[in-house]
């Protein structure tokens, strides 16, 4: 550049802009974490002076069994006697820990902090690992403060929450399963946004102890946070249809909504699906308890008798705080050329379910970025159902596509759910489909995940999964994740049809290489042409 040009605009490693550090007094998870300032083994460490704008804070909590008739191992000593080096090796790098104690004791919170960091030394020398190209120590605090007396905002969070947490109305009626209260803050964090967040759930799977390796997703799922707002901010020129906005406890929504005008639409080339979706729950067991197919529909008219799925994502297990996704639905723009008055419907799982506070925020995102082509038109060919016997009796689907069309694709919709006795399917099995045209095959659809692996849903939090769920979450499934999008499956038709002449399109669902045998597909596949 010219020696008199502007320098270029600071930016975190990930390409993101960095945070301003803003001032902040909130004592809610979502709220602004303030200024604090912890002692350490190293000496003090303030959040102002070493904020870089592109980090998050994760606190690690040691409290000792406080229980009156203690039984068992204490799952507080499970935890902290755990493998923590894996927040290193698993979670993001631009990750700050902070190890503290709740014990009153200040000799035995100091000797708990030496022990853990020595340990945390010979476990990377052990393995072989560079510590200093991991961030140890740097990258991890030995708090000797306890947890209640922090300088700032950490001590003023810590103690409102405790508060709360041991208020006869934070606890949760679950009906037949009795009252439920807020869990211990084992983990909590402050994310790159300078929000609280709650962590969540530490356990691999329900009934499992809980391990400090469920705590690097955290930083992950932040990053992906992140990156998802920067991008929102940077495109100042999409158009923004909200579907829904506001405090809700419905789980379906109807919406008629004002797209652009015809002439604006002709050019649009880029629709994604805003989805943001926050629990503001103190007690977890207050949020939405089941991961439930979520989904919005545009209609065919204002009652959405008629409607074609355009996005798809699962809901997560209990869990605090804000989920949001960008999901791409651009090959649905076919459906909306005509611009003016569209109706959509929303939903956020069954309607006979329990209905939870939820701030919700649905909208559509159109832009036009004169690198895609246009989609035209889009219509239904299969759906799925139940994987059993009969699944695939089913007739040809037979297309032309318009003689002008440039590219023809196949894009699917595809997620199996429900637990059949004896495979698990056809949530956790291998279900595979094929779809032919005019008697070619297409490449066989796999899950890109292998169903059943421990934490194949865990390593997605970068994606958008969010951790800490308190469920199942972590192991992976068959095409989706609890609290992730359910991404469109697209294969490119063009080479394999002819415009202006028909086609015959056949699919068939199987287990493995065998035939169907349980649970249910949730499956829409359309041909678009563009």
């Amino acid at each position: 550049p010219p020696p008199d040009a502007a320098p270029p605009p600071p930016t975190c490693p990930d390409g993101t802009p960095p945070r301003t550090f803003a001032d902040g007094t909130g004592v809610l998870f979502g709220d602004i974490a303030g200024d604090f300032t912890v002692q350490t083994l190293d000496g003090p460490w303030t959040l102002s002076a070493a904020w870089t704008g592109c980090e998050s804070y994760v606190f690690l909590v040691y409290f000792p069994d406080l229980r009156q008739t203690p039984q068992g191992v204490w799952v507080g000593d499970q935890l902290w006697d755990s493998d923590a080096v894996p927040l290193l090796t698993e979670g993001g790098p631009d990750t700050q820990y902070f190890f503290v104690s709740f014990e009153p004791d200040a000799a035995a919170r100091a000797q708990r902090m030496e022990a853990m960091r020595n340990r945390i030394a010979l476990a990377l020398s052990g393995r072989g690992l560079d510590a200093a190209a991991l961030g140890f120590p740097a990258r991890m605090h030995f708090v000797t403060d306890r947890l209640t007396e922090v300088e700032g905002s950490v001590g003023v969070f810590i103690n409102d929450y405790l508060d709360f947490m041991f208020r006869p109305d934070s606890l949760v009626d679950l009906g037949d399963r009795g009252q439920a209260q807020s869990p211990l803050p084992f983990t909590f964090a402050i994310d790159r946004l300078q929000r609280w967040d709650a962590g969540g759930s530490l356990a691999e799977v329900v009934g499992r102890p809980m391990i400090w390796t469920m705590a690097a997703w955290f930083s992950r799922f932040y990053d992906h946070i992140a990156r998802t707002y920067a991008r929102v901010e940077a495109e100042a020129d999409a158009t923004v249809v909200p579907l829904v906005d506001g405090r809700v406890h419905d789980r379906i929504f109807v919406s008629t909504v004002e797209l652009p005008d015809a002439a604006v639409m002709a050019d649009v080339d880029a629709l994604e699906v805003d989805v943001s979706v926050t629990c503001p729950a103190r007690n977890v067991f207050a949020c939405s308890e089941w991961d439930r197919i979520a989904r919005v529909d545009w209609c065919t008219d204002e009652t959405c008798a008629e409607r074609t799925e355009i996005a798809r994502w699962i809901t997560p297990y209990w869990r605090r705080g804000e989920r949001r996704w960008l999901i791409d639905a651009a090959p649905f723009l076919g459906l909306m050329r005509a611009g003016g008055t569209h109706t959509f419907r929303v939903e956020m799982g069954p309607d006979w379910e329990r209905g939870t506070e939820r701030d919700a925020r649905v909208a559509l995102r159109f832009r036009r970025t004169g690198q895609g082509p246009l989609a035209r038109g889009v219509t239904l060919a299969f759906t799925g159902g139940g994987f059993g016997a009969g699944y695939n009796d089913r007739e040809p689907f037979r297309f032309t596509p318009p003689a002008d069309a440039a590219r023809v694709e196949l894009v699917v919709l595809l997620s199996g759910h429900g637990q059949a006795d004896g495979n698990n399917c056809a949530e956790w099995c291998d279900h595979r489909h094929t779809f032919s045209v005019d008697g070619q095959a297409l490449p066989v659809i796999r899950s890109e995940q292998e169903p059943g692996t421990l934490r194949g849903c865990a390593e997605r939090s970068g994606e958008g999964a969010i951790p800490g769920q308190w469920g199942n979450w972590a192991p992976g499934r068959a095409y989706w994740c609890p609290g992730l999008p359910v991404e469109a499956i697209r294969i490119d038709l063009t080479d394999r049809v002819t415009p202006g002449q028909e086609s015959a399109l056949t699919y068939t669902g199987h287990l493995g290489v065998g035939e169907p045998a349980g649970g249910d597909i949730a499956l829409s596949a359309y041909v678009v042409w563009y």
